[in-house]
C-alpha cells in the first residue's frame, strides 16, 4: 500500500525542493535579525521530542538572558498573535506553548503563525527580548535563524524514511545539511560510541555539523488537581492517558518500574470533551485505578475549568520529562549555545 503513495510522495518532494531553490537563490525572501534567534525543528512529522528540547535551551538561557518563545501554537483554536499567560486555554494557545509558560513563568511565549510578524512586534517592544527561541521552524524559511538546531529521533531515523505521504519526511532528508547542529532524540540507555558512529555517518552530514545524542528521562509526579506528592508508584494502579504521537516509550517506563496500569489512549494533541471525560471516569472506575496519570502536555488539554472539573474527585498527576546526553557531551553543547547567544554582546 505505501508504494501506491509513490506518485505522490515523489510530487510532494519536487514542491519542497523547489521551494527551498527558491530561497537559496533569493527569489523568496529570508528575513534576518541583529539579535540572537535559534530554531529547533526536525525533517518529520511526528514528535521527536522538541518542546523538551526547547525547555533545556530555556534552562541554559533565561538567566543571563530574555528570552523569548515563538510558535505557531499547533491545534489551537485561534489565529494570529496571542502572547501566552499562565492562565491561557490550551485551545487558544496551543497545549506545548502553555506548557512552557507554566513551567517558565519569567520567559516570553508568542503564538503566531507569522514568526516574523511575532518577533517585529516584541522588537518594537521598550523592554523586547535579547533572544528568540523558534519552535518547530526549520521549513519556516521566512527568518534566517542564526542558529539552526536539527532533532532526528533514533528510534525513526530518516535516512529510512521516505517523503509524505509515503513516509514521514517533510522534506529530502539531504536537508539535513542546512542544519547548523544536529540532535539525535530518544535514544536508549547504555548508547555505545561505535552506535553513535554508525548512526552518524548514516545522516551524511557533508557540513561536518556537530551531532549530539540525547535521551529521555523522567521526574517524580506533578500534582494536577490534588496538593498530595507521590514519589513512588509501588503498589498504586493508575490509569494513564496519553493523546500523543508515541505513547509506547512511556509504557516502557512504567513497566520499568514495575508499575501496574491500564491505558486510554487519544490522538496527538487531541482536545478533550465531555463525552471523553465520561470515558476516562468508566476506564477508571472498571480498572480499579487508584490514579490517573497523564503527559505534561496531555494536562495542559484537562485543566480546562470544566472539564477539570468532571474529575475533582479523581487524583491527576502529570509526568515530567527532560532530557539527558547520552553521550556526555552536554558542556560542549552548551559553550556552543552560550557563545551564539553572546554574540550581539
Amino acid at each position: 500500500m505505501r508504494y501506491l503513495l509513490l506518485p505522490f510522495a515523489l510530487l510532494y518532494g519536487l514542491v519542497a525542493t523547489l521551494r527551498n531553490k527558491l530561497f537559496d537563490c533569493g527569489i523568496l525572501k529570508s528575513k534576518s535579525y541583529q539579535i540572537p534567534a535559534i530554531t529547533v525543528g526536525n525533517l518529520t512529522v511526528g514528535g521527536t521530542g522538541k518542546t523538551p528540547h526547547i525547555e533545556y535551551l530555556v534552562r541554559l538561557l533565561k538567566n543571563e538572558h530574555k528570552t523569548a518563545v515563538v510558535s505557531r501554537g499547533y491545534g489551537r483554536k485561534t489565529s494570529g498573535y496571542i502572547e501566552v499567560e499562565t492562565n491561557s486555554n490550551a485551545e487558544d494557545v496551543g497545549d506545548e506553548p502553555l506548557q512552557l509558560k507554566r513551567k517558565f513563568q519569567n520567559i516570553r511565549v508568542i503564538v503566531d503563525e507569522v514568526r516574523t510578524h511575532a518577533i517585529d512586534t516584541l522588537l518594537n517592544e521598550k523592554c523586547a527580548p535579547d533572544i528568540f527561541l523558534l519552535d518547530d521552524a526549520f521549513q519556516h524559511r521566512s527568518i534566517k535563524a542564526g542558529l539552526q538546531l536539527v532533532l532526528v529521533d533514533w528510534n525513526r531515523p530518516v535516512f529510512n524514511d521516505f517523503m509524505m505521504p509515503m513516509g514521514r519526511l517533510r522534506e529530502p532528508r539531504h536537508n539535513i545539511n542546512r542544519a547548523d547542529i544536529v540532535v539525535v532524540t530518544k535514544c536508549p540507555d547504555n548508547l555505545s560510541e561505535n552506535e553513535r558512529s554508525c548512526f552518524a555517518k548514516k545522516l551524511k552530514l557533508i557540513n561536518k555539523q556537530p551531532i549530539f545524542f540525547t535521551k529521555i528521562s523522567y521526574g517524580n509526579l506533578s500534582p494536577v488537581n490534588s496538593t498530595q506528592t507521590i514519589d513512588n508508584l509501588n503498589n498504586t494502579k493508575i490509569l494513564m492517558v496519553s493523546g500523543i504521537a508515541q505513547p509506547e516509550r512511556i509504557y516502557q517506563y512504567l513497566h520499568s518500574k514495575n508499575v501496574v496500569f491500564e491505558k486510554i489512549e487519544f490522538a496527538d494533541h487531541h482536545f478533550f470533551n465531555n463525552t471523553d471525560i465520561e470515558s476516562i471516569r468508566k476506564k477508571f472506575k472498571d480498572s480499579a485505578s487508584q490514579i490517573i496519570v497523564t503527559t505534561e502536555k496531555d494536562a495542559m488539554r484537562l485543566i480546562n475549568g470544566n472539564l477539570i472539573n468532571k474529575l475533582r474527585d479523581i487524583p491527576i498527576y502529570s509526568l515530567p520529562i527532560e532530557i539527558e546526553f547520552a553521550d556526555g557531551r552536554q558542556e560542549e553543547f552548551k559553550m556552543l549555545i552560550e557563545h551564539f547567544a553572546n554574540q550581539r554582546n
